[in-house]
């Protein structure tokens, strides 16, 4: 799953603006700057974003995006969202005589029945029946799901229409600096 700041209408009119006004070397260059400036905020805002939503380390949100910056060629920023649902173990679980307390998506949470299993990673397992086996790992929030709901939509929207002001101060710099 990913979020990619994609070409806007309104955007691609001032960008054919752009070079025909000042040149499609000095556009392309102004649009990849906006775009790696605009994208890297937005990327912070994301991260800071996902850490609360999930109540994940910063360490694992970061480990989970795959930043593909603009380039000349490619004028395109991509924030790509990989893994699966992240354990429990993740989340600060302790063992009570009740089960367990966990904090997955950034609240204290009971899960009854449940136990540590610290040879297992220290994975959180809940039995599937009264005897002793068959057992299963419970699971918490999965980054790229999360990555599209709530707060961290709202912060890729909220950058999204910022890139069209930074790509206009970035023409009127390079304009200035080859005078």
């Amino acid at each position: 799953m990913s979020i990619i700041i994609r070409d806007l209408d309104q955007t691609r009119i001032h960008y054919q603006a752009a070079i025909t006004r000042v040149g499609q070397g000095v556009a392309d260059k102004a649009f990849t700057r906006a775009l790696n400036r605009e994208g890297a905020k937005m990327t912070t805002q994301i991260k800071r974003s996902l850490r609360k939503q999930t109540g994940a380390k910063l360490a694992d949100v970061s480990r989970a995006l795959k930043i593909e910056r603009a380039s000349y060629r490619n004028l395109r920023y991509a924030i790509i969202a990989k893994g699966s649902p992240m354990t429990l173990s993740h989340f600060a679980p302790k063992q009570f005589a009740y089960g367990v307390r966990a904090r997955p998506w950034g609240r204290s949470q009971r899960f009854a029945h449940a136990f540590i299993l610290h040879k297992f990673s220290g994975n959180v397992f809940v039995r599937e029946s009264k005897s002793r086996y068959p057992i299963r790992v419970l699971f918490g929030p999965s980054i790229p799901k999360e990555m599209v709901q709530g707060a961290t939509m709202q912060a890729f929207e909220r950058y999204q229409p910022k890139i069209l002001h930074e790509a206009t101060r970035q023409i009127d710099l390079l304009l200035a600096s080859s005078k």
